[in-house]
């Protein structure tokens, strides 16, 4: 026969384990509350990553206007003769990283090519209307382009004017196979991709 103290400390330790371990739906509960944070943290340091290279490439182009412009005012002030450079990259202070100077050919989208800037001369003069330029040029005329490969081996290019010395706005040349997962996203939902940058049509 059980004594009373006995049954009621059964009781209590039964009670004490339930109090004590989780049950395995609750564990399951967990891992996918885990997995659902993980991935939105991810997915915000990939955006803040993706922000902060965007910002990058845009001050190296703002840097460049202003370093040729500046350069030409300098030659003008001390009575040089003042031209606008073939290469934008030539006399600047520090050139981005990833910048080859031996190179004339846009990137490949490979790896290999990874954050690679290059100037590529024109073979020809081609003529830009003010919309297809970015300028409020009327006669622009390219004299080469000057190329980015991002990290995501998306391909970018901005043409340049040797001429007046202006460098056009921004077009996608080519996107890597990661932006083009996540720009589809975006459109599902009904987002614009890439922000207003144009991609070249083939």
């Amino acid at each position: 026969m059980n004594h009373p103290l006995n049954i009621k400390s059964q009781k209590q330790d039964n009670r004490n384990n339930s109090e004590n371990g989780f049950t395995f739906i609750e564990l399951i509960m967990v891992i996918t509350m885990i997995g659902i944070l993980v991935s939105v943290a991810l997915q915000k340091m990939i955006t803040t990553a993706e922000k902060t290279e965007l910002i990058a490439e845009d001050m190296t182009i703002d840097t460049m206007r202003s370093n040729i412009v500046a350069n030409f005012g300098s030659d003008l002030l001390e009575g040089r003769t003042a031209k606008f450079p073939d290469d934008p990259f030539l006399n600047l202070a520090k050139v981005p990283r990833g910048y080859n100077n031996l190179r004339n050919t846009q990137p490949t989208g490979e790896d290999d090519d990874s954050d690679v800037w290059v100037f590529s001369p024109s073979a020809g003069s081609t003529g830009l209307t003010v919309q297809q330029s970015g300028t409020t040029i009327t006669s622009f005329t390219v004299t080469g382009y000057i190329y980015h490969q991002r990290k995501d081996n998306t391909i970018v290019k901005w043409p340049y004017d040797g001429n007046s010395g202006v460098i056009g706005r921004k077009v996608v040349v080519s996107e890597g196979a990661a932006r083009q997962e996540l720009d589809q996203e975006k459109r599902a939902r009904g987002e614009t991709p890439q922000g207003q940058v144009p991609i070249e049509k083939k």
